[in-house]
């Protein structure tokens, strides 16, 4: 059986591509990376901050680390969306191509943009690491793409700097304690709030309640975790899932395969 959702790691640290081509639509979620979308076929709805935009072919759209979106196909049967997951240790390593050094972090603004040649190369890198191609073209793509976006495309300003600073602190808790019980008096007290405002300083800024995207960043670490050989058990409990199967039903509804069909995707 084909499959046509498909995560695959590539030799470079911190990028990963997806391909999907099939009617999965991904409700509200964040990524604990920047993501860079291409879309080669069909319209690609995305929501932002309650706005709905139409990604048209050839288009590319950028999504912050932590940013709460979801995104759907326009069109069904006719869809072929192509990401990249770009954590920072590949910007990191990409500085390191470059310059030599790893003196500076750096973001990408989200945004959508219109520019064929960065699509392009984009695609044809996207391309390159689903086909599983070696290490020196994938290497050499990237530096003949990432270069040319960054100069324009990168912004200094953190995506936290925007952020109510009382939400980047219970964000930041919720990384260090993901496998805690957590409650919202304990939210409230960090925040120096009630727990009825630490709910709507949530929603006024990322556009969750805070046990939705305690579960966002749970899954993300159990991703990553399964990125790294552990095996899907270990992941669950590490994440603060309360068994196997509880991760199972959420990877699924978020990702659109189950973790079984994830780690032997990054396996192959």
């Amino acid at each position: 059986m084909k499959i046509n959702l498909y995560y695959k790691n590539s030799p470079l640290p911190g990028l990963k591509a997806l391909s999907c081509a099939n009617d999965f639509a991904f409700d509200k979620h964040i990524h604990s990376g920047h993501v860079l979308w291409l879309n080669s076929k069909g319209g690609e709805i995305f929501t932002l901050q309650q706005t709905a935009t139409l990604l048209q072919p050839g288009s590319i759209s950028i999504i912050e680390p932590g940013v709460v979106h979801s995104n759907r196909p326009a069109t069904a049967n006719r869809r072929h969306l192509r990401s990249l997951y770009l954590e920072q240790d590949f910007f990191q390593y990409l500085e390191t191509l470059v310059t030599g050094t790893t003196t500076q972090e750096y973001e990408l603004a989200t945004r959508v943009f219109d520019n064929r040649m960065y699509w392009r190369g984009a695609l044809t890198l996207h391309e390159a690491i689903i086909s599983g191609q070696d290490r020196l073209l994938i290497e050499e793509l990237t530096l003949s793409f990432f270069p040319q976006i960054g100069a324009e495309q990168f912004a200094d300003l953190n995506t936290a700097a925007r952020y109510d600073h009382r939400i980047v602190t219970l964000i930041e808790f919720m990384v260090a304690h993901i496998a805690t019980d957590l409650s919202l008096q304990i939210l409230a007290t960090i925040a120096g709030c009630t727990s009825y405002h630490v709910i709507r300083l949530f929603k006024n800024a990322v556009g969750m309640s805070p046990h939705a995207y305690l579960i966002q960043i749970r899954l993300e670490r159990a991703r990553q975790l399964i990125d790294r050989g552990e095996s899907i058990a270990d992941a669950a409990l590490t994440s603060g899932f309360s068994d196997q199967s509880h991760l199972s039903r959420r990877f699924k509804k978020r990702y659109g395969i189950t973790p079984g069909t994830y780690a032997s995707q990054q396996a192959a």
